[in-house]
């Protein structure tokens, strides 16, 4: 074994030194909060162009259609709130730390300092990942370990729930997108046999059978009639 596979071995075997929990770390964290924050502004600029789609959509309730607009606005205030929450000082230094602490039992991963990431433990490199994160939690004072805990805990709890209610609003912005990309793809297919008609029949100018006029006919026949309240 050369001195790099020994050092690539070496690292191998000490990476339950930094032990996180696999979805619940800054990192993981922190790619939701983008995530979410992203998408809260793409719906916010959605609406801004398709709000009659939405409107439709609650059968013409106004006011249903704002508090719809504004969960996704809240939850972008609530992203930004977090994002503020993950300065305090004792997040960055002791968050992972922490979980990997009083996880026991969840899903670890272990950092390696040769490759330089973070790679899935087994069940034994966990239960050492545990006990190292609980002898260095216990070298905090008590009233370091009281503050951490209360940080943590904060950023857990309104993580919990800030990625239940994206999770909630978002399947139905979903559904809103799916229901208005049908409607445009009929009103564009609609365009393009209307044009095939026009021209197979000079114009409409006269009425004789035309495969083309035929299938425009039968398209505006199967069209929902919500499709008409656009």
């Amino acid at each position: 074994m050369n001195a790099e596979e020994t050092k690539r071995w070496k690292a191998k075997n000490l990476r339950y030194k930094k032990p996180i929990v696999k979805d619940l770390n800054l990192y993981a964290i922190k790619e939701s909060l983008w995530e979410i924050g992203d998408e809260c502004d793409d719906v916010q600029y959605y609406l801004d162009y398709h709000g009659e789609t939405l409107l439709n959509a609650l059968d013409g309730d106004e006011e249903d259609a704002y508090e719809f607009r504004m969960m996704f606005s809240d939850l972008s205030a609530e992203c930004e709130q977090m994002w503020e929450d993950l300065n305090n000082e004792y997040v960055p230094k002791y968050f992972d730390l922490f979980f990997a602490a009083v996880g026991k039992g969840y899903e670890m991963l272990g950092y390696d300092v040769y490759e330089h990431d973070y790679y899935g433990l087994n069940y034994s490199e966990s239960e050492w990942a545990n006990e190292e994160a609980i002898k260095k939690m216990k070298a905090l004072t008590k009233d370091q370990l009281i503050k951490t805990a209360q940080a943590c805990f904060k950023i857990f709890q309104a993580y919990i729930g800030l990625r239940h209610r994206y999770d909630c609003i978002k399947a139905a912005m979903d559904i809103l997108r799916d229901f208005n990309t049908g409607h445009l793809q009929m009103v564009d297919q609609i365009e393009k046999l209307y044009e095939k008609a026009n021209e197979a029949t000079d114009g409409f100018t006269w009425r004789s059978y035309a495969p083309e006029l035929d299938e425009l006919d039968k398209l505006i026949e199967n069209i929902p009639q919500e499709v008409w309240l656009q």
